[in-house]
Formats: structure tokens, C-alpha cells, sequence
């Protein structure tokens, strides 16, 4: 299957399916963004604001887009609310936490809480990343990371569920995107391991496997990039996601 002419076509359908996502009757129209649009109208104002009565619409469909650019970090509701109320909407927290809670339910979004408990911490907020990557590329322009972590967040959910976490520890100083204890597996997405990144993503790796004799795979996935990273006794993999999603979580 790894000829370089199988390589190619795999890649270019990971480019596809990491842009558009991944509902399977949008191949059957001609823009697949205005039938992901179309899903998205119908959950926003079908699922979760008739479902629940919502009056103040508008204000659902701002955080919706704060959430979006959120993606790659942790967000917590006083954050949201503040975000919110900065730009105009005087909603409660407690409304921003309802509807939150809304948009989980209606399978919009779902989180992914830190794995601090390990380092005697217990402190952070949730990710919160979008069930599909053709509902959060509708807010997003020229996100390339974005969209791989998040492409990488539903794929570990669907494989790990509740089981996968991130870390970010003041203490310690790691920062690790997935991370999932009971399977000794921790995961760094990055578009590319160039310059700077390399550091940043393979150091943090290397010192969480120094902290957690658990962590016994470590990989950074990338868009393209492909090799076996060796540093201080520790094996770190970086490999491209369409060959990550094939493997570790298939």
C-alpha cells in the first residue's frame, strides 16, 4: 500500500477529508462546504436552540465561532463569557455554560480535560474541538494546525473516548495535546516539525516520558513529515496523519 504512488493518492485524500470532513453524503453534492453549512444550520437551530427555547440566537451562534478559535487551546467559561460580553452579548455565564452544554449534547462539540492529576495538579479547563473538521473549517481561514489537531482529537475520541486527555502543567512545564495514560500513548500535532517547532514538540514529548514511565509511545504527527527522532534514551515518532490515522487509530 506504501508505493509512492499510493502514498500520493492517500495524501491527497486526507487532504480532502481534513478540509471537508467527513459526512459521507456531502460527496454526493457538488460543494460539499453548503452541505456541512446545511448540517451545521440544522443542529444550531433544529438540535439545540429550538429544542431548548433559545431566544438570544445570535449570541449561540458568536460563541460557536469563539469556540472555533479556541480549538488548539484550553478554554474556560468565564473566558467565553468574557469574550462574549466584551463584544456586546450580555448573557450570563450560566448561560454560556448551558449552551455549551447544548452544543455537546447535540454532538456539535465535546472536550478534553487535562491530565494534570499526574502532577499533583488539578487545575485547567477543557479543550473544546468540533466532531467534525467540516463544521469547524466554516469559521476558520488559512488554519492548517487547527484543523489537524482537531482532525486528531476525533479520531483519538472516537478510538479512546473519555480516556483522552491533554496536559499543560505550570509545574512541570509540559504541554502535550493528547495523551491517553492507559495506553501509554501521548500525541504531539504539528503541520511541521520545522525550525522552532522541532524543539517545542519533540522536547515536550521527551520530558513528559522522563516524568511518566507510562508514556512508552510518543509521536508527532505532522502533514508530511516522516522520521524516528532519538534524545536522551527516548524514541520519539514523527509521521504524516493520514499514516497515523491508518495505523494507531483504525
Amino acid at each position: 500500500m506504501y508505493t509512492t504512488r499510493e502514498i500520493g493518492r492517500i495524501s491527497h485524500c486526507f487532504d480532502t477529508f481534513y478540509r471537508q470532513g467527513g459526512f459521507p453524503e456531502s460527496l454526493r453534492f457538488s460543494s460539499p462546504r453548503d452541505y456541512v453549512e446545511n448540517v451545521y444550520q440544522k443542529v444550531l437551530l433544529g438540535d439545540i436552540a429550538a429544542r431548548h427555547n433559545m431566544r438570544n440566537v445570535d449570541a449561540l451562534r458568536v460563541l460557536m465561532k469563539k469556540v472555533a478559535g479556541t480549538v488548539r487551546n484550553e478554554a474556560s467559561f468565564s473566558t467565553l463569557h468574557n469574550t462574549l460580553r466584551n463584544i456586546g452579548y450580555g448573557i450570563s455565564k450560566d448561560t454560556v455554560i448551558a449552551y455549551i452544554g447544548y452544543a455537546q449534547e447535540a454532538y456539535l462539540l465535546f472536550s478534553i480535560t487535562n491530565a494534570t492529576a499526574k502532577f499533583v495538579e488539578r487545575e485547567g479547563s477543557p479543550k473544546y474541538c468540533f466532531s467534525d473538521n467540516g463544521l469547524l473549517n466554516l469559521f476558520l481561514f488559512d488554519r492548517e494546525t487547527a484543523l489537524l489537531e482537531n482532525e486528531m482529537a476525533v479520531a483519538l475520541f472516537d478510538r479512546f473516548g473519555e480516556s483522552l486527555r491533554y496536559i499543560k502543567s505550570s509545574k512541570t512545564g509540559i504541554d502535550v495535546d493528547f495523551y491517553i495514560p492507559e495506553a501509554g500513548l501521548a500525541v504531539q500535532a504539528a503541520h511541521s516539525i520545522a525550525g522552532e517547532a522541532r524543539e517545542r514538540e519533540v522536547g515536550n514529548l521527551v520530558r513528559l516520558s522522563q516524568m511518566d514511565g507510562s508514556a512508552k509511545r510518543l509521536v508527532v504527527v505532522t502533514k508530511e513529515e516522516e522520521e524516528t527522532v532519538e534524545r536522551d534514551g527516548v524514541r520519539v515518532e514523527v509521521m504524516p496523519a493520514w499514516k497515523f490515522l491508518l495505523g494507531e487509530c483504525a
